[in-house]
């Protein structure tokens, strides 16, 4: 149920997730966790870039 309440403000419908099958679960919950890590690699980037300004410029090339 925790995935369909993920999903949901996402544009999947709680009954599409609920009704999904086990291979499609699978594939939603690693495409879940694997956006929760980049937003914690982004929001570390982001704490250190806004304490050292040499991070800061690092992340500025790559992200621009």
């Amino acid at each position: 149920m925790s995935l369909a309440a993920w999903y949901a403000p996402r544009g999947l419908t709680p009954t599409y997730v609920l009704a999904a099958s086990e291979t499609e679960l699978m594939f939603l919950l690693h495409a879940k966790n694997e956006y929760i890590k980049e937003q914690i690699l982004n929001m570390k980037t982001a704490i250190l870039a806004a304490f050292d300004n040499d991070i800061a410029k690092e992340v500025a090339e790559h992200y621009g």
